[in-house]
């Protein structure tokens, strides 16, 4: 680590694998798909990579969720508003 100029704290261990679990934890978050993550990792399957990031994968899911209740939200607002408009702008001729 002090080749890379990294401190760390006495008697702290810092090993090569905490980056790979930072970088696979990285690329979830960001929403790469699980077989890409496995594939990139070297995992035998996308099980071992689930197995052992599935607390990250599942706030993924959340977030995406969250997201896209929002967007339905917007939609709707927007649906009503245009439909308001709508009502407002019809002329009666008779």
């Amino acid at each position: 680590m002090k080749k890379l100029g990294i401190e760390t704290g006495k008697g702290v261990h810092v090993g090569i694998h905490c980056f790979r679990h930072g970088v696979t934890s990285e690329l979830l978050e960001s929403g790469t798909p699980i077989h890409v993550v496995t594939r990139l990792m070297r995992h035998a399957d996308s099980k071992v990579t689930l197995e052992h990031y599935a607390q990250i994968v599942g706030d993924a899911e959340r977030l995406a969720s969250e997201k896209f209740s929002q967007r339905i939200g917007q939609n709707i607002d927007q649906l009503e508003s245009d439909s308001e408009l709508e009502s407002t702008s019809v002329v009666k001729t008779a």
